[in-house]
Parts: structure tokens; C-alpha cells; sequence
């Protein structure tokens, strides 16, 4: 893979390896052209160490359930407010996400702006991540907005750290601008911002398949409701959306798995949707069965969705709590009103990122 030897893994067994942090190191294995864009230059994700746990300290520790219920709870209000709106006329749901979740986490981690310009910030995050698999023109449009939104959050900790706006005490940018995020440079703290923000407009890749997926399942209207229930739709909806298609690392001693041997400096490739799907973990693992993660909680190394391990001692996203609430808070609100696709709900399977066709354009009666 791009003229290096590389090990592709999958299944539990494939991810227990991949995030054994004594093997594989992250830092350098994914390419900078897509590192840089989607993540940004210097950002916990290419990191490793006492240095990976210190920064990764700092997001769990802003990312914590308690600290994101208001966003979870206030993305629920939005979603419900701006679904008054919907009936006899054709929305995007995509679109509507995006607006939706970007307006709430900006205002929750103390960025204050007028409301277009948070629509226009919205639509940029959005635009980084739709352009992270390259596809043709997303992938210049992608890098146009990252350039844009690295001086934004750039010129937003260096504003917080000068005391001119003080940052709301307790918020996001408080905490990565003067407190644990204090000491990294301004630029790299930008980074780390919008490694906050940029995630959590990405939910709504996810929110559109489960809008999707509630259209085809409409028995499950009267269950997401409640929470346990609806975040079990929210599982269902990660395991089988496709939106990262690999993860990268590099091995750093040598091991082996199942008779293949890992040699220092090889290029280490956990196949996401393969685990998520892996037959020897998931029965109907091509069935969208919500059920079977009813009052079981996700395998560690065996649903990878946003990164596998724990939180606190790999690399599985911090923000991966705050993900199924807002997806179960997303399904409690659709699932309150009728509404049906007005094309298509295919999606291309070679484009990465993926949705359904057109953004999943819906009529509401």
C-alpha cells in the first residue's frame, strides 16, 4: 500500500492487536495529505506515548457525559424546533443536521458568533470531513475550508488567551485556549478546537443513515423513545454506516496473528466496516438488527466505529458517548413525525465519505 509492505486486519482479534499500543504507534502511518485535512497538523490523533494519554487527558476530560448533556439535551430541543418548520415542503436532512449540530456545539463550547456566521462555520467543518476520501472536487473544497477554519481557531484561542473576549468560564475554548490546553501553541490549540467541533458536525453522516434507516424500519418509531432503546438504533446505525473505511498504525516490534507475522515498520490496516461486520463476531452481521444491542454493551475490539479499545487508555474517540446521545436524542425526534424520501435512499459505496443519495431529501406531511 502506496509501495510499503502492509498488514491488513479485521475481526475482534485484528483490533486487540491493532490498538495494543506495545505493537503498533499511530505517529506518521496515516498520510499527511488526509491526516492534515481531516484532523490538522499536531493533533492527538498522530500522537503517542505520555504525550498521546496527557492530550487525550484533556478531551476526556472536556467530553465527559456529565459536561455533554446540555449539548445532547440542547441538540434534542434544536432538532425539535426546526422539524415545525418541515411539514409540506422538501428538506435535506443532511443539511439539517449540519446546521443543527454545528449551531449547538459552538454555542456550548463558548463560540459566540452571529448566526450566519455559524451557519457558514457549520457548512465549512462539514466541508473538511466530506472531502477527506479525495473525491474529486470535495477534496479541494475540503482543504479550502480547513485553511479557513485553522485561522479561525487560531485567531479564537489567541482572542481567549488575550482576555479580549474572556471565554465562558468552564467552556471548551476556555479549557483548551488558558487551562489544560494553555501551554500548546496557539496554532496546534486552534487544532485541538476544532477537534471538538469538527467531530461532532460529523454526526451527521450517522444522523442521515438513522433518519434512513428509521424510514425502512418503521417499527422502531414507537421504541427509540426510550433511551436504552435508542441508543441501541444508534449502534445498529454506526455498525453498518459506512464512513471510515480503514485506520492506520505502524508495527513497532514484531508479532503475529494467525500465522502472518508483523515486522517492524509495516504499514498496520484495521478494516473498520469488515470488524464491525466480522461473521465470527455478529450473527446476520448484513442485517440491520438494532436489537442486538439490547442491554448489551458494544465489544471494545469487536465494534470499532469510532476507534476500538477504551477510551482512557487507547485510541477510541472520547466523543463516542456524545455521538450515540445526540444520534438517540436525533431518532427520539424523527421518529415523532412522518416523513418519507422523495428519491433514492441508495448510497455509493465507493465514495468516502458516504450518504444516502443527495443528503436524503425527505417530505414531511
Amino acid at each position: 500500500m502506496l509501495g510499503r509492505r502492509a498488514i491488513v486486519l479485521r475481526g475482534r482479534d485484528g483490533a486487540s492487536l491493532f490498538y495494543d499500543t506495545s505493537v503498533i504507534e499511530r505517529r506518521g502511518a496515516v498520510p499527511p495529505p488526509l491526516a492534515a485535512l481531516l484532523f490538522g497538523r499536531g493533533a492527538v490523533h498522530g500522537t503517542d506515548g505520555a504525550e498521546h494519554a496527557a492530550r487525550k487527558r484533556m478531551f476526556l476530560d472536556l467530553l465527559t457525559e456529565d459536561r455533554t448533556e446540555d449539548l445532547a439535551t440542547t441538540i434534542g430541543l434544536d432538532l425539535e424546533r426546526r422539524v415545525v418548520g418541515w411539514p409540506g415542503r422538501e428538506v435535506v436532512v443532511f443539511d439539517e443536521l449540519v446546521e443543527v449540530y454545528g449551531a449547538a456545539v459552538q454555542a456550548w463550547a463558548g463560540v459566540a458568533a452571529a448566526p450566519d456566521q455559524v451557519r457558514r462555520t457549520s457548512r465549512r467543518l462539514a466541508a473538511i470531513v466530506d472531502g477527506f476520501g479525495g473525491a474529486a472536487a470535495a477534496y479541494p473544497r475540503a482543504w479550502a475550508a480547513r485553511l479557513w477554519a485553522d485561522r479561525w481557531a487560531t485567531r479564537l484561542v489567541l482572542r481567549a488567551r488575550g482576555g479580549w473576549p474572556a471565554p465562558r468560564p468552564g467552556s471548551v475554548l476556555a479549557e483548551i485556549a488558558t487551562g489544560a490546553g494553555a501551554e500548546l501553541p496557539a496554532r496546534v490549540a486552534g487544532v485541538e478546537l476544532l477537534n471538538v467541533l469538527r467531530p461532532t458536525v460529523a454526526v451527521a453522516w450517522p444522523g442521515t443513515f438513522l433518519a434512513r434507516e428509521l424510514a425502512r424500519h418503521p417499527q422502531w418509531r414507537d421504541r427509540v423513545d426510550r433511551p436504552e432503546e435508542g441508543a441501541a438504533f444508534g449502534h445498529e446505525v454506526r455498525r453498518t454506516c459506512p464512513f471510515v473505511p480503514a485506520l492506520a498504525g505502524r508495527a513497532r516490534r514484531p508479532a503475529e496473528l494467525d500465522g502472518t507475522s508483523v515486522e517492524p515498520g509495516d504499514l498496520v490496516v484495521l478494516d473498520v466496516p469488515g470488524t464491525n461486520q466480522h461473521a465470527a463476531m455478529w450473527a446476520e452481521p448484513e442485517a440491520f438488527l438494532p436489537e442486538r444491542f439490547a442491554g448489551i454493551p458494544p465489544d471494545p475490539f469487536g465494534f470499532v466505529p469510532q476507534g476500538g479499545g477504551y477510551p482512557d487508555t487507547g485510541h477510541r474517540c472520547p466523543g463516542e458517548p456524545l455521538t450515540v446521545r445526540m444520534l438517540s436524542e436525533t431518532a427520539r425526534v424523527l421518529a415523532k413525525i412522518d416523513y418519507q424520501p422523495t428519491t433514492d435512499t441508495a448510497h455509493d459505496p465507493t465514495r468516502i465519505p458516504t450518504l444516502p443519495a443527495r443528503g436524503l431529501p425527505v417530505r414531511v406531511t
